[in-house]
């Protein structure tokens, strides 16, 4: 199998867990940070830079302060667990639900 059939079927199987339950387990979320960390960091490998503008982070922090699953008290997304703060600056980075 190929890396990008792998890697496809990676975020599908993410996708369909975060869809099945709005409250992430911790064991979840860290799972999330750790695949996070090697994908910026296999991103920055191949040469791509780490961050995005100040200009388009705040465009994607400011889709998810309009979104249902953005958690006011603790600045995260409650989809992925996510610092939306950090993560909103990630180029390799999306939305668990497609809206960036």
């Amino acid at each position: 199998m190929n890396q990008e059939y792998l890697r496809q079927r990676l975020n599908e199987t993410k996708i369909q867990r975060l869809q099945s339950s709005n409250k992430l387990s911790y064991g979840q979320m860290a799972r999330n940070v750790g695949s996070s960390i090697v994908k910026n960091v296999v991103s920055v490998a191949k040469g791509n830079d780490l961050k995005i503008s100040s200009e388009e982070a705040e465009k994607r922090l400011g889709i998810c302060k309009t979104c249902q699953f953005f958690d006011k008290t603790s600045q995260k997304c409650s989809k992925c667990g996510c610092y939306l703060a950090v993560k909103t600056y990630l180029k390799a980075e999306h939305c668990p639900v497609h809206k960036w």
